[in-house]
C-alpha cells in the first residue's frame, strides 16, 4: 500500500505534555482508533473517511478535511 499524505501537516495536541502531527491517512486511522477526544460526528466522520481514502474510495484531501473537522470538534487541533 502507498503512502496516502496529506497536502497539509495536521498539529494536533493529545495532551498538556504531549503534540503531535499528522501526515498521511495511514497515521490518521491509528489516531482515530486511540482517539483521546470526544467521538461525536465528526470523528464518526473522519473516521469513515480515512478509511475510505484507504481503499481508494474517497480523496486523501476529503480525508484530511475531515480529520480536522474531528480534532477541531475535539479541541485536539493546534492550528
Amino acid at each position: 500500500m502507498s503512502e496516502k499524505f496529506f497536502a497539509t501537516p495536521i498539529p494536533l495536541r493529545l495532551s498538556a505534555k504531549r503534540q503531535t502531527v499528522v501526515r498521511t491517512v495511514f497515521e490518521a486511522v491509528e489516531l482515530l482508533r486511540q482517539w483521546p477526544g470526544r467521538r461525536g460526528r465528526e470523528y464518526r466522520a473522519a473516521l469513515r473517511r480515512c478509511l475510505d481514502a484507504l481503499d481508494g474510495l474517497t480523496s486523501t484531501d476529503r480525508a484530511s478535511r475531515c480529520f480536522a473537522a474531528a480534532a477541531r470538534e475535539s479541541g485536539l487541533l493546534l492550528a
